[in-house]
């Protein structure tokens, strides 16, 4: 992955995200140390974020789709 400032941002409609198909599942390292399961969005101007309570990401893996 190229070098980017990742943020985690909210989402305002989680389920919408689940079909999306700019949407990855992925495991995140907050600044704190903590490491959660997220989405990983690739579309760089989506309406259903909330930068309000953004925060920077320390680490992130992206979990592949390649089951077929």
């Amino acid at each position: 992955m190229s070098r980017r400032e990742l943020r985690v941002v909210r989402l305002i409609e989680p389920d919408l995200c689940l079909e999306c198909r700019f949407a990855q599942q992925a495991d995140v390292e907050t600044v704190d140390g903590r490491m959660q399961k997220m989405l990983y969005c690739r579309r760089l101007d989506c309406d259903n974020w909330d930068y309000s309570s953004a925060e920077p990401a320390v680490r992130i893996d992206v979990q592949s789709d390649e089951a077929a």
